[in-house]
């Protein structure tokens, strides 16, 4: 009998793939357990699940009672926040474990690369949504088009988790599917964009500057920011002759603009502490952001300095920065009290539901002929727990286990899911489990080709 430990930190995002793997698990013989890292909260939270009288609970309160665990399974899978996230690859080195995760590949991995090679075990990372799905699809519809013969010119990814539009309940259209603090780290990342030939660098700063609507069918307001590493993709996904390769963040309109604001104001600033002694109130600290006058009102020096509209102010006092109430926390800075007011104001209710967007767009030559093709993903969770974001992440990271568990991924070492030998039992997986893009393909001069999923692209 295969054991399979998965370690989470947190029940957000891990309930679709907790169920997933205890069906695979009923039908494969495994032996599922779930290791909470020091969250003890975490089992009695999950009993209530069907599923549950069918998976191993262990409440690790150390890493010592960590590497009990991960020394008598098959394999690990981890949904934890990068500082654990390395201490749990180390451990898993050190007992020569394989290692799934949704987490994104970053320079401490790499530095590891060599021991999980020695170890002849599999390290596969950014098996999530995004990163993790897009890889994945995106790299079966490039290769397609590269065994036909074709050149790829031009290439977009655009992906994103919004609000669905029947659980809007505020002026700004969003609430917090991911966390508060992950959501102030929108753009944080190096962004870069190669157009036409030409890199693009954008600073954080003017990122939703540059935002542009997009539309896709069936929803409205959207808009999308570029972010992501462009030449990281370029890359990965070997679009050697592309000359456009563009990443970015799908986005409501109406939280992108008033997002704006709050970078301009520095709102999302982790470093400079806060000291307002006996002023202390949003209010003051919103109004200490702004130029002093002597004889101009609030809301009149926002719409001179940030060019807010009477809309926006309306936002911003929603949000809570007209309020004379105040943060109860040590040395706190601007991002520290918007993280506080966004998860004041902007919690997901049991009930609400989020909408998953993902959309490849391609420009390549194929026999002296231009194509165009938009390949779009557009799915609803059903709630809170089982929303389309966990659905997403829980059911990639899910298919590679399962992959791996059958011997279906034979490679050894580390990876992300770009090569052919990997993504495609994973998205055999997925497709068998309903997870389908809607492809349009089209000639330049005018006449159309027939709609296709683009596992047949």
């Amino acid at each position: 009998m295969k054991t399979v430990l998965l370690l989470m930190s947190t029940i957000r995002f891990s309930v679709p793939l907790i169920r997933y793997m205890v069906i695979e698990g009923r039908r494969y013989g495994w032996k599922i357990c779930v290791g909470s890292m020091f969250e003890p909260k975490m089992a009695d939270q999950l009993r209530h699940e069907k599923f549950s009288k069918d998976v191993v609970f262990i409440n690790i309160t150390d890493y010592r009672q960590c590497v009990l665990a991960i020394r008598k399974v098959d394999l690990v899978i981890g949904m934890l926040p990068d500082a654990m996230l390395l201490q749990v690859a180390d451990l898993c080195i050190a007992n020569k474990k394989s290692f799934i995760t949704p987490a994104r590949l970053n320079r401490q991995m790499l530095s590891r690369k060599p021991q999980i090679e020695e170890n002849e075990t599999l390290f596969l990372m950014e098996c999530g949504f995004a990163a993790g799905l897009d890889h994945i699809t995106a790299k079966k519809a490039i290769d397609n088009i590269h065994i036909r013969g074709g050149r790829i010119s031009s290439f977009k990814s655009y992906s994103g988790n919004i609000l669905a539009e029947d659980s809007i309940d505020n002026p700004l259209e969003f609430k917090l599917i991911d966390t508060a603090a992950d959501t102030i780290q929108i753009g944080r990342q190096t962004n870069r964009q190669l157009i036409k030939g030409k890199i693009s660098h954008i600073p954080y700063q003017h990122l939703f500057e540059r935002a542009e609507s997009i539309k896709i069918s069936g929803l409205k307001d959207l808009s999308v920011i570029p972010e992501g590493d462009a030449l990281y993709c370029k890359k990965i996904y070997q679009l050697n002759e592309a000359d456009t390769v563009v990443k970015g963040r799908i986005l409501r309109s109406e939280f992108e603009q008033i997002w704006r604001l709050l970078i301009n104001l520095g709102m999302t600033d982790p470093h400079p502490k806060i000291e307002m002694f006996e002023f202390a109130s949003y209010y003051n600290f919103l109004d200490s952001l702004l130029p002093y006058s002597e004889d101009e009102h609030l809301e009149t020096r926002l719409k001179k300095f940030i060019n807010a509209t009477e809309e926006d102010i309306l936002k911003l006092r929603w949000l809570g920065l007209f309020d004379d109430e105040w943060i109860n926390a040590k040395d706190p800075t601007p991002a520290t009290l918007l993280q506080h007011l966004l998860e004041k104001k902007f919690a997901m209710d049991d009930k609400d539901k989020d909408c998953i967007i993902m959309q490849h767009q391609m420009e390549y030559i194929l026999k002296g002929v231009k194509h165009r093709m938009k390949a779009t993903l557009v799915a609803q969770g059903e709630n809170k727990t089982d929303s389309a974001t966990a659905k997403a992440i829980g059911l990639t990271t899910g298919a590679a286990a399962k992959a791996f568990l059958l011997d279906n991924i034979k490679v050894k070492g580390l990876f992300i899911p770009t090569t052919k030998d990997i993504y495609e039992p994973i998205l055999a997986e997925l497709v068998d489990l309903g997870v389908g893009f809607h492809v349009e393909e089209t000639i330049v001069q005018g006449y159309s080709i027939d709609e296709e999923r683009i596992i047949n692209v």
